[in-house]
């Protein structure tokens, strides 16, 4: 990957999720609609160092339609806060269950690259990409993200969430459904750091966290948690997946998306030592 930074402010052009209104994900970063009308021509002009890049940025570009706006102080802290913004990109793969790639960088807003903008293939990588189509932000989604965006980035610090937040955003890059189930649970179980009566005690944290105030919805979590976890160990130890291994998957992200909420929410990460009885 090759964020590069020149002045006070870049782009980061995303596929996977589309908003049709700003949302402020931070003091220095916001979230801004686009559409880039570069015609083949144009493009080809742009990237004509590169055949690996113009193939890259040709299968993208028509598909952006959001933006990342980075601002700093100067050429040095962009630099910074460009690279990081790659966690903002993996916070919303993970929030809305889509993949969210950040392919190309700009120097200049979708809308107004021409044949002098900068560009730069910021990642080659398109695992994932376009799988489930775009994410179009709903009113609920931007003020949530407006409210919490900037707590969950600050939990990305801890190695317990980031194991999380890179789980959910990740697991579809994976074509097998014993592998996605690997990778989802071992982002949950991460979150708890629980090292022995494992599958109670997971099944036990989580309801107590998700639902601490509502008795009925507790007990029908701990009961799901505990079912979808007899998956999770049927995945890593190469036994017979009882039922179906895609609907496993599905609850079992939506579990850990929740999960990755709460946190976002509270701002903080499950304490075990409060969740025990």
């Amino acid at each position: 990957m090759a964020i590069i930074a020149s002045g006070n402010e870049t782009y980061l052009l995303l596929t996977g999720v589309h908003t049709d209104t700003a949302v402020r994900l931070g003091p220095h970063t916001e979230l801004l609609p686009a559409t880039c009308h570069l015609n083949y021509d144009e493009f080809a002009n742009l990237m004509k160092e590169s055949y690996v890049d113009f193939a890259v940025g040709l299968l993208v570009i028509p598909l952006v339609r959001s933006q990342l706006h980075v601002t700093a102080e100067s050429p040095k802290q962009l630099a910074v806060r460009a690279w990081n913004a790659q966690w903002d990109c993996l916070l919303l793969s993970a929030l809305f269950d889509q993949t969210v790639l950040w392919n190309v960088q700009s120097d200049v807003p979708a809308e107004m690259i021409g044949p002098s903008t900068a560009i730069n293939i910021s990642n080659y990588h398109l695992s994932g990409f376009h799988i489930k189509g775009e994410w179009k932000l709903t009113t609920a989604d931007k003020e949530w993200l407006e409210k919490y965006f900037e707590t969950a980035r600050g939990l990305i610090s801890n190695p317990r969430f980031q194991t999380a937040a890179h789980s959910l955003a990740s697991f579809r890059w994976h074509t097998h459904a014993r592998a996605q189930l690997a990778l989802i649970w071992s982002g949950i179980e991460a979150l708890f750091g629980i090292e022995s009566e494992i599958v109670f005690r997971v099944s036990l944290y989580t309801a107590r966290f998700l639902e601490p105030d509502d008795e009925t919805e507790r007990l029908k979590v701990f009961a799901k948690v505990k079912s979808l976890y007899k998956h999770r160990s049927a995945a890593v130890h190469g036994s017979n997946i009882k039922g179906d291994a895609g609907l496993a998957v599905k609850d079992s992200a939506e579990l850990l998306r929740r999960l990755v909420r709460q946190c976002s929410e509270m701002n903080q990460l499950p304490d075990i030592e409060t969740l025990a009885p």
